[in-house]
């Protein structure tokens, strides 16, 4: 895909550039993060969500957006010391009044690559109007944005504005992704960006790895003709497979029908979904205590049957893994440390090249896969009510 020209990617050319145009991003999203921190951090204070305030804090979003959410909460509760709960902006416009416990104190972080759909400026809105008191940290791709018109000149929000690049023009989402994902952990850094910025050193080499090394494999296994897909993760890493089940189902229109869960979760009848039609993608948490757990279906999957191909991925080599699945991704050969919390930005990557590689494979184009138009870069139709 590299090597190819850019008439042999018609349909392709956005998406391709914005999956491997993604570590370049994070260098910019933490030289922002940088030079905002002084303003994020009295803003994170004032809202209480740091210092000595205990504000339970709201991460809102809709599909990719609220996935982001889901990623980064577990990181967002250690680093924050704080109640942090992902609730996606659908839930807020529909039933507003159930997002807040009356006499307790909450601040909103929101989510958005262009700030223009209509729930997204409708759950700011609501939001503002059920809790005045409450702070809002609007997170967004888009500068012309209704979001970030509104946050910018609301006393009570602050904006964080990701680079233009950040603000992808294909219909997936891929860097605004990870660029919102990567911002929202530093809200829990502010202190510590410089550890921040060397922890995702690793990163980005692993996600270098992915996009160079892994590539072909990740295409070949794209083509194998399955019609399902599941995705299976822990903790922090089975809000990164939502995301990647929602990249599969877009950027092929539906042609291949693809569900998340955990390792254990799928046990609970969700399992019936795999069959031999149903490729199965797993990320393996670098715990051992969890890895236990993950290993054990994976073998069970592997000696039943079940299942069309197995591709995994997990931070350093396991043997045992690499003896049950067919292809194995490895982040860090040479032993690197990538935490579980810091894994949302590699194991998407290959997620987002596997629904590329599958759509090119379905005959579509990825920038705009949908020839119904049933889906849209920006979601349409949706009537708000007051």
């Amino acid at each position: 895909m590299l090597r190819l020209p850019e008439a042999q990617l018609d349909g392709a050319l956005y998406t391709a550039r914005e999956i491997f145009q993604q570590p370049q991003l994070w260098d910019k999203v933490l030289d922002l993060l940088d030079k905002q921190a002084g303003d994020a951090d009295e803003f994170l204070k004032r809202a209480g969500m740091s210092g000595r305030g205990d504000a339970t804090v709201l991460l809102c979003g809709a599909g990719s957006s609220d996935f982001v959410g889901k990623s980064i909460a577990p990181v967002l509760r250690q680093g924050l010391r704080r109640e942090v709960i992902p609730v996606a902006t659908t839930r807020v416009v529909t039933n507003p009044s159930s997002v807040f416990i009356p006499g307790r104190p909450y601040a909103v972080v929101h989510f958005a690559r262009s700030g223009d759909s209509p729930e997204s400026i409708a759950a700011y809105r609501l939001l503002r109007s059920e809790r005045p008191d409450v702070a809002h940290l609007v997170v967004t791709c888009n500068s012309e944005g209704a979001l970030a018109r509104e946050a910018a000149v609301d006393p009570n929000a602050f904006l964080f504005l990701l680079p233009p690049e950040a603000n992808d023009r294909s219909l997936a989402m891929t860097s605004s992704f990870t660029g919102m994902a990567l911002c929202g952990v530093g809200l829990s850094r502010l202190h510590r960006l410089a550890a921040l910025r060397a922890s995702m050193a690793p990163v980005r080499r692993a996600a270098d790895r992915i996009m160079v090394e892994y590539a072909d494999s990740i295409s070949q296994f794209a083509a194998a003709g399955f019609t399902k897909a599941c995705y299976l993760g822990s903790h922090a890493l089975e809000g990164a497979m939502e995301e990647g089940a929602l990249k599969m189902l877009e950027m092929t229109a539906g042609a291949v029908t693809a569900v998340s869960n955990s390792f254990l979760g799928i046990r609970h009848g969700p399992r019936v979904f795999i069959d031999s039609a149903c490729a199965i993608v797993a990320c393996l948490a670098s715990d051992a205590g969890v890895r236990r757990y993950e290993i054990d279906l994976l073998r069970n999957l592997r000696d039943s049957g079940q299942g069309r191909g197995l591709l995994a991925i997990s931070a350093g080599e396991d043997p045992v893994a690499r003896e049950i699945v067919d292809q194995l991704i490895v982040l860090a050969p040479a032993g690197e440390a990538i935490p579980d919390e810091l894994r949302v930005f590699t194991d998407i990557i290959a997620c987002q090249l596997l629904a590329f590689f599958a759509s090119r494979a379905r005959g579509l184009a990825p920038d705009s896969p949908s020839p119904s138009g049933v889906i849209s870069r920006v979601v349409q139709g949706v009537t708000i009510y007051d």
